[in-house]
């Protein structure tokens, strides 16, 4: 496994990471169209006698930018908006670039910006894995860290997988956060500092309050938090950071995967282990050359969830093989035998988590193989006849 993973690991090129996100007072809804094609479509409201609103702005982040924050300015409020981009609601801002309109590495850093508005969302509002909302989420982030670990991915599937991301992400919002006095709440708990990353951050809990201000609706709540995660995800990336930590948490996987492998099957969690190699290896070329932290972030979030899927499958792997001897249990009527029909149903049982091994991207998807095999197993060992 260690060759196979040393020849993975190969140094790409670096790529060049610029934010360009849409964020402030105004903003493009995409109608999607047969064809794919987005069409913009700003939605204006003026509440009575309020005149309060963030200015229009397209920040560019990157590690040891300056950054200004936009001045509020007396005049009509823009209220949240929501659109439906194939069946999911998308609410303002909407961060996915189009690479048509913008450079390629617009859209890339759209997509890591939303890979780390994910994570902080998850945080901020945590749901229980086994919400479907949660499922969905966490399924499309691995997905946009595939794409983000290829450097060759072309720009419409950039563009099509931060869409993707970007509406997963507003269906997790929808679920987990409904109330504007939960979200006055968080944004008042706020701690900042008085760097470029704390005046980002000062700057989006001003517009959410703004937004709230202007339309304390479901809507208007999901509005304003989404543009609060768009500001810390810009203020993390112009976070101080070690590379060294990062470093050292890839150091430590590898050795808690080596100790784990002595007795393992390596065919049996080849696709997990390949996974793995390839976030690794991504993680450890953008550590090989300048970045802003929030590129190191996404990275290291698909490290995660590629060394959870794996040391999971590794735990099913074990008890994969386990199981297996179990196969050649004495068969007949005789007392310690087994029905040949209850080792029918255990071989089955064995080769669906086989095939959970192959097609599993996730922790929790090999956790539910893991459950099912366990019950399988039982079952098996309680039909021995008596």
């Amino acid at each position: 496994m260690e060759k196979k993973r040393s020849s993975q690991a190969k140094k790409w090129s670096a790529v060049v990471v610029a934010t360009a996100v849409v964020a402030g007072g105004v903003y493009a809804i995409p109608h999607v169209f047969a064809d794919g094609s987005p069409k913009s479509e700003a939605k204006e409201a003026v509440p009575n006698n309020k005149a309060t609103a963030s200015s229009d702005a397209t920040s560019s982040t990157q590690a040891g930018s300056s950054v200004g924050a936009s001045a509020a300015a007396p005049g009509v409020v823009r209220t949240a908006s929501v659109t439906k981009v194939g069946d999911a609601e998308v609410f303002l801002p909407v961060i996915s670039v189009d690479s048509k309109k913008a450079s390629v590495a617009a859209t890339r850093s759209a997509l890591i910006n939303l890979e780390v508005m994910a994570l902080r969302a998850v945080q901020h509002f945590p749901l229980d894995s086994s919400e479907k909302s949660y499922a969905v989420l966490t399924e499309t982030r691995n997905r946009a860290a595939e794409v983000l670990a290829d450097k060759d991915a072309p720009a419409d599937r950039i563009y099509s997988t931060s869409r993707k991301l970007e509406e997963a992400l507003d269906r997790y919002n929808g679920q987990a956060l409904s109330k504007s006095d939960v979200l006055k709440k968080l944004l008042s708990d706020v701690k900042s500092t008085n760097d470029a990353s704390g005046v980002l951050i000062q700057q989006g809990i001003k517009e959410a309050q703004n937004k709230l201000a202007a339309d304390s609706t479901k809507d208007g709540v999901l509005s304003a938090y989404k543009q609060f995660l768009l500001r810390e995800a810009q203020a993390n990336d112009v976070a101080a950071f070690n590379k060294s930590d990062y470093a050292s948490v890839l150091k430590q996987y590898e050795a808690n995967i080596e100790a784990r492998t002595e007795n393992i099957d390596d065919d049996l969690v080849e696709d997990l282990s390949e996974a793995y190699d390839t976030s690794a290896a991504t993680l450890e070329a953008i550590l090989d050359r300048t970045s802003g932290k929030n590129e190191l972030d996404a990275a290291q979030s698909g490290v995660e969830t590629t060394y959870a899927a794996l040391t999971q499958g590794l735990t099913l792997a074990a008890s994969i093989q386990a199981a297996e001897p179990l196969l050649d249990s004495p068969t007949g009527k005789e007392k310690g035998q087994y029905g040949a029909s209850a080792v029918g149903t255990l071989k089955r049982a064995i080769g669906k988590a086989e095939r959970a091994l192959e097609t599993s991207t996730t922790a929790e998807q090999i956790k539910k193989a893991q459950t099912a095999l366990a019950s399988a197993v039982n079952e098996f060992k309680n039909s021995r006849n008596s």
